[in-house]
């Protein structure tokens, strides 16, 4: 590391130093200033560093969460970006605080199309790919666009294993194969149809054989587009997996239990989509050789993360937060809910900033209509879009009384005091979580 580096990273700590004295979270400027400086200072920063990336649409925050609780369970230097702040700016703040003189391993969640970019000066060791579906279309386009950016990123690895979701008809093109993935998935025997003569869930992504364009059919469909899927037409099919979920033993909405190639794990956090997260972390935690002793302990203890399921406390109130960003992630948050036994009020908070995708047209893709089953007593909307979110919620019909607009910024603690049930659940976008939980004054 030459002096200009040094000097750089000296700058960068200083900035990170006053931000949390002032009480700003210092998850990405000290990084943007540092790079600003100089577009190479990864470079300098990756020594004595190896690296597991944690890449895809949905998953990519709680997976690292996963993978990183287990491997500080085995290993001593153990660094994530674990605010979730997955673009260049934040990765190189999470590196500033690595010491140079001694090896250490870095777990980092990293934005799909960033991939490419941190893969120049950062040379990963295993890459997991949780999954590609649509989200935030101004930013993104197609899921095709996604994969190609994510297969840019992979072309500037050397030697990189691929831990992917097996599941995902995408994770099976020819592209990926040639890296010879390791594949995980669940496949419950139990809920297997005894041929290939199911289909995926309506308006779902990535459905068609990329050899033939016909539509793939399903022997089991956990949701959307995954599960045991193949072509009617030609040789496309589910691969070889290495890691199998062959039975989901119990579930709610804050426990999961289940059997991976014959050896049980648990969770205390809920919801079939984390079921996959879990499992990923598993698959790289095995092919690290992690004793089997430390992944179910480090899986067993871990917390909620902030916007995953995150419940806080208001005076008599249980609020729980949940981040929702597009259809398919939507959905799984939905199911979520319906598990939910006693009455609740409901807040949605919709902002159209960058970091949330400017289009939220995705918000009428997704199932609210399902809610309906639930015992709602109130329903509140805010953020940047809050008229767009009344209406959809106003066409699913879910609700007999008022839905009312709020600003959550000045009247949310007044509000969640004053709603008539106990549990209130709020699902937002990125940036109105952010701000939430500046006002709710969250870590």
């Amino acid at each position: 590391m030459n002096i200009k580096d040094k000097l750089i990273i000296k700058i960068a700590k200083f900035s990170k130093f006053l931000l949390k004295l002032t009480n700003h979270k210092a998850t990405s400027l000290p990084g943007k200033i540092a790079y600003n400086l100089d577009n190479d200072i990864l470079d300098a920063l990756s020594e004595n560093t190896k690296f597991i990336f944690v890449t895809g649409t949905n998953g990519k925050t709680m997976t690292t969460h996963f993978v990183t609780n287990i491997l500080r369970k085995h290993y001593k230097n153990v660094f994530t970006n674990d605010s979730g702040s997955n673009m260049i700016q934040g990765i190189i703040t999470v590196l500033l605080d690595i010491p140079k003189n001694e090896n250490a391993l870095a777990i980092l969640e990293v934005d799909e199309a960033n991939l490419v970019r941190i893969s120049k000066f950062l040379k990963p060791d295993y890459v997991i790919l949780t999954n590609i579906f649509r989200d935030q279309m101004d930013r993104f386009g197609e899921i095709y666009n996604v994969y190609k950016k994510i297969m840019d990123g992979l072309g500037e690895c050397s030697d990189v294993k691929i831990i992917a979701n097996g599941d995902l008809p995408i994770f099976s093109y020819d592209e990926l194969k040639k890296y010879n993935p390791i594949y995980y998935g669940i496949r419950e025997d139990d809920k297997k149809s005894n041929s290939y003569n199911l289909e995926a869930e309506f308006n779902s992504d990535g459905i068609l054989c990329p050899k033939c364009n016909s539509i793939l059919k399903y022997k089991l469909v956990n949701y959307s587009s995954l599960g045991d899927f193949s072509c009617p037409e030609c040789d496309f099919h589910s691969p070889k997996l290495s890691y199998n979920i062959g039975e989901i033993i119990s579930m709610d909405a804050n426990f999961s239990k289940f059997k991976v190639n014959g050896e049980i794990y648990e969770t205390q956090i809920g919801g079939f989509y984390n079921i996959y997260n879990a499992l990923s972390a598993i698959a790289l935690a095995k092919e690290l050789k992690i004793p089997y002793e430390k992944i179910y302990e480090g899986l067993k203890f871990q917390e909620h993360v902030f916007g995953r399921q995150e419940i806080i406390k208001i005076e008599n109130k249980e609020v729980i937060i949940n981040l929702v960003k597009n259809p398919t992630g939507l959905n799984q948050i939905i199911n979520l809910m319906l598990l939910e036994k006693e009455p609740i009020s409901l807040y949605c908070l919709l902002n159209d900033n960058y970091a949330d995708g400017t289009d939220v047209s995705w918000i009428y893709d997704s199932y609210y209509e399902k809610l309906k089953k639930l015992n709602i007593k109130s329903i509140k909307v805010s953020g940047t879009r809050k008229t767009d979110m009344k209406r959809r919620l106003e066409i699913a019909d879910i609700y007999g009384g008022e839905i009312v607009e709020i600003d959550y910024e000045n009247e949310i603690f007044d509000n969640i005091k004053n709603e008539p049930t106990e549990k209130i659940y709020i699902l937002s976008t990125y940036t109105a979580m952010l701000r939430l939980r500046e006002v709710l004054k969250l870590k």
